[in-house]
């Protein structure tokens, strides 16, 4: 588990079975929990997890989640397959009952794990729930699936509906530098007349013609992320099929295909992000970056 600590504190209680974190805004003080589960599969150690789980107290009055993998479904319609455990499903909504919970539903699909075979077995047994203080304080709560590329689990997006605007703000990439024809655009534009009565005025006028060049040309560059995007929605399209009935020899190839190469994305990504430079950009970086790059260019 991680968050930004500079949104939230957070308290940290590890569990044989889960970690909880009671988290508190650094901005208002509301606190709320988190808890993230595992339950094992079979033995002892599934029956200890059940004791321990009944046993939570959860406070009703508090904003209280807990998510994760459960090894349990609640209805024999959460596999795809005959022969589902009544007894497990009788346990595990018994325990539910009894701590009071409320389950976000997933939104757009019916299973998170596969066993991965050509004619797989699906279930769900990934959930989220939350105490009744949290569905009145945040009703928009949703459980979204994501692509599945790697795990034989879907992951989950949970989100929470907020009202908070968004400012548009101008992110420059420390990969640009390297671009053919990015110090080119920077001398150019630099070079354009500008009326002014001082320098101040002068500098921080072409500051914002250089933004604005910057921002129109980056829409013409290889968005990585978008087509990493693009290829998990693709994927997710695959997974939503294949609960609906079995993939077909190409389809099912071609999904390992496109595992496979959301996996080299990926790795480009995580190269890419090793070595980008950890500046904050402001308006003074992005002065001593400019003028460095103009003073090697022995326009300065």
């Amino acid at each position: 588990m991680g968050w930004n600590s500079s949104i939230f504190t957070g308290e940290v209680i590890h569990n044989k079975f889960a970690v909880t974190v009671r988290f508190s805004s650094v901005h208002n003080g509301e606190i709320w929990l988190l808890t993230t589960v595992y339950g094992p599969c079979q033995g002892q150690a599934r029956d200890d997890f059940v004791d321990w789980l009944n046993n939570l107290q959860i406070d009703e009055t508090e904003n209280w989640m807990i998510v994760g993998d459960f090894n349990f479904y609640r209805s024999l319609s959460d596999r795809n397959r005959d022969g589902g455990n009544m007894q497990d499903i009788m346990v595990f909504n018994e325990v539910i009952n009894n701590l009071g919970l409320l389950e976000i539903p997933l939104k757009g699909r019916n299973y998170t794990w596969s066993n991965m075979q050509s004619v797989p077995l699906l279930e769900q047994i990934d959930w989220v729930f939350t105490s009744s203080n949290w569905i009145s304080t945040y009703p928009n709560t949703l459980m979204l699936p994501m692509a599945r590329p790697t795990s034989d689990h879907t992951p989950c997006k949970i989100q929470i509906g907020t009202s908070i605007p968004k400012s548009e703000v101008f992110r420059f990439e420390n990969f640009w530098v390297e671009h053919p024809g990015f110090l080119e655009l920077v001398q150019s534009t630099w070079n354009i007349n500008v009326r002014a009565t001082n320098s101040a005025t002068r500098i921080s006028t072409k500051f914002k013609l250089l933004r604005a060049a910057l921002k129109k040309w980056s829409k013409s560059l290889s968005n990585l992320n978008g087509t990493i995007k693009d290829c998990n929605f693709i994927l997710e399209i695959l997974d939503t099929l294949e609960e609906q009935r079995p993939l077909c020899i190409q389809e099912h190839n071609f999904r390992i295909i496109l595992k496979q190469h959301i996996l080299r994305l990926l790795k480009y990504r995580k190269e890419y992000w090793k070595k980008r430079y950890t500046i904050r950009w402001t308006k003074f970086g992005m002065k001593a970056q400019v003028s460095f790059m103009l003073l090697q260019k022995g326009t300065c």
